[in-house]
């Protein structure tokens, strides 16, 4: 054996001894199975993105409507932005001291069941607020707290009527100024 292993091969002007050539053998023979293994297994791996986006939204506008209006005695001037989800909104109303105003939120229910969600809305000091649930069978409305509201909104809930009215008055005492109201509706788990 000792024998074998010590002759030379001879390539051109080049001799390399047997046992390199075994080892070099033996090592390409063990990487090439390394390889072979995963390429013969047939797997595939990957990854995908998924974002879930909630079903309780304010209804997106269309030609002539608003998702959110605002109705009131002598209203000024009033503007109100919502964001691009459709889950919350930003309203400046111009008004006089004592005036109630009133924000008409129309929602709509993309889901194949009955939503819950919570009104919750931003309001400085100075300000009155209270919202309720527009007189169909759309809404079922409790207050949480001064500003938070749950409400339940029904299966295909989404016409072109109002289905939340918020209602905004300065109090008597509050000092001239700018106030911004904000809102936003959180979809909860039944």
């Amino acid at each position: 054996m000792k024998h074998i292993f010590g002759k030379k091969v001879h390539l051109g002007r080049m001799a390399l001894p047997v046992w390199a050539i075994a080892l070099t053998l033996v090592m390409v023979a063990a990487v090439a199975g390394q390889a072979v293994g995963p390429v013969l297994s047939g797997s595939v791996q990957g990854s995908a993105g998924l974002v879930v986006s909630q079903t309780l939204l304010l209804k997106p506008g269309s030609a002539g409507n608003t998702v959110v209006s605002v109705d009131g005695a002598a209203v000024d001037d009033a503007a109100v932005t919502v964001n691009d989800e459709g889950t919350a909104f930003t309203a400046a109303i111009e008004t006089q001291v004592g005036q109630p105003q009133a924000l008409q939120l129309v929602l709509a229910n993309g889901s194949g069941k009955v939503v819950n969600g919570i009104l919750e809305l931003n309001v400085p000091a100075g300000i009155d607020v209270d919202a309720e649930g527009v007189d169909d069978a759309s809404t079922n409305f409790a207050q949480l707290n001064r500003t938070t509201y749950l409400f339940s909104l029904a299966i295909g809930a989404s016409n072109d009527t109002a289905d939340v009215k918020v209602t905004v008055e300065s109090k008597d005492d509050a000092a001239p100024g700018f106030y911004t109201i904000t809102g936003r509706i959180i979809q909860v788990a039944n």
